[in-house]
């Protein structure tokens, strides 16, 4: 892929990858809500802001920089379960 290929590309895909972020984010506020102690909510709070900021950091005008970070957040999103793991 040249830098032209890069930097063409339909907008729609960097929603696409911020509607991933916002379903990812918001089971980890879910979580975080119902933790049963402190330390749950914050892990969970951590997680949140980790992907948000992760999702922020990607450059919005590189395509292959949204397509990987889509990729990622779909497979996380596929992987998460209803409720919330048990924290150890």
């Amino acid at each position: 892929m040249n830098q032209n290929d890069d930097q063409n590309f339909d907008p729609m895909i960097y929603d696409v990858m911020r509607e991933l972020t916002t379903q990812i984010v918001g089971r980890y506020s879910a979580w975080q809500r119902e933790a049963a102690t402190e330390r749950e909510a914050n892990h969970w709070r951590e997680e949140w802001l980790r992907v948000r900021t992760e999702a922020r950091e990607v450059d919005p005008r590189s395509r292959a920089a949204i397509e990987a970070k889509t990729a990622e957040l779909r497979q996380v999103l596929l992987e998460l379960p209803v409720d919330a793991p048990t924290l150890e």
